[in-house]
């Protein structure tokens, strides 16, 4: 049961006027609308720029450099690893065949 009493609502108009509510500046409705319209375009000049380089890079010219490089870094990677295993592999061999009791 909530029961409003006379003492509470003293109580709330004194709440009220000890924290008074400040003006607002004039023109603090355009200034936020103003703020909120650069934020989309700056949104909008972002996706753009975006759209601009995923169409540069659509562009079979730079499709073909970019999956070139993709594939040659690739092979580069597979070289190197190739020849750590192989490396990792001759080791062990020659381990094992100078004391062949000895485990990895």
């Amino acid at each position: 049961m909530n029961t409003s009493s006379p003492d509470d609502s003293r109580l709330r108009g004194i709440l009220r006027d000890a924290r008074p509510a400040p003006e607002l500046p004039p023109g603090f409705q355009n200034s936020v609308w103003r703020r909120i319209e650069h934020a989309d375009t700056e949104l909008t000049n972002t996706f753009a720029g975006l759209e601009a380089l995923v169409g540069w890079l659509l562009r079979p010219r730079h499709a073909f450099v970019g999956a070139t490089a993709l594939v040659l870094v690739g092979i580069t990677i597979g070289v190197v690893q190739g020849g750590n295993l192989a490396h990792d592999l001759a080791r062990d061999r020659y381990v094992s065949a100078i004391s062949p009791l000895t485990t990895r």
